[in-house]
């Protein structure tokens, strides 16, 4: 039997980091090409303030707690990273945040555009403003995570965990839904255009003022208890044929 090999950081990158993000970024600006080694660095509770890790090595990093506000985290590698706690309000596009552990961690009004969060623990995660568009959240559980105003437009959040979300005025528009489970979510005033919900779960879900226009709704489970006012169906597909549509949510 051979045992697994463990890659460690590079440890005079981690100490240069933990001496502070000025000199870490004027490295960085004099070493462009240079490859960052950090994974399963232990970084909780660290000041990454302003720090340039774009394209990073952090798989398995430990960043509990960590401070990345207006952080450079573009295209950077942190699966099965550990962000529990931690905020990070800068640029994120393109990272690969699978498998990572992001329970109650702030993303308020940061760039997460097409990133990778499949499979990830978002539970109670605050994503407030912030720009997910053309992300992959297949897999993610993101249950009782804060959506609110969120462009989540063209998404991937196939057999996702968003049970008991706020998604309010989120834009979900053309995104994939398929077997979501949105129960007990806040979907008010939400962009749902053209999306496709089919199989998704949106007993106890509020649909109130939410946006369905052209939404493929086939094979979805309601409950009595879906809150509908407002709502606009106009040509939704499926919503006739569905089983147990609340009678305040047919046209």
């Amino acid at each position: 039997m051979f045992a697994t090999r463990v890659h460690m950081a590079d440890i005079q990158q981690l100490q240069l980091l933990l001496e502070g993000v000025n000199g870490w970024n004027q490295w960085r600006n004099t070493h462009p090409d240079a490859p960052i080694a950090l994974q399963n660095a232990m970084l909780n509770v660290a000041n990454l303030r302003h720090a340039n890790l774009s394209k990073a090595n952090l798989e398995g990093a430990d960043l509990y707690h960590a401070n990345l506000i207006e952080a450079n985290v573009q295209y950077a590698n942190l699966t099965k990273a550990s962000l529990n706690g931690a905020i990070a309000t800068g640029l994120l596009s393109y990272a690969d945040l699978s498998d990572a552990n992001l329970y109650s961690a702030i993303f308020t009004v940061a760039d997460l555009s097409y990133v990778n969060l499949q499979r990830a623990n978002a539970i109670g995660a605050n994503f407030n403003s912030a720009n997910l568009q053309g992300a992959n959240l297949q897999n993610i559980n993101a249950s009782h995570a804060i959506f609110w105003q969120t462009n989540l437009k063209d998404t991937d959040l196939r057999n996702a965990i968003l049970w008991g979300a706020k998604l309010y005025c989120a834009n979900l528009e053309r995104s994939q839904l398929q077997n979501t489970d949105f129960s007990g979510a806040d979907l008010s005033g939400a962009n749902l255009r053209d999306a496709d919900l089919s199989g998704a779960d949106l007993r106890d879900a509020n649909l109130s003022r939410a946006n369905l226009e052209g939404a493929n709704l086939h094979g979805i489970c309601w409950s009595k208890n879906v809150s509908g006012r407002d709502t606009n169906w106009n040509n939704v597909i499926g919503l006739m044929a569905a089983q147990n549509v609340p009678t305040a949510l047919l046209p």
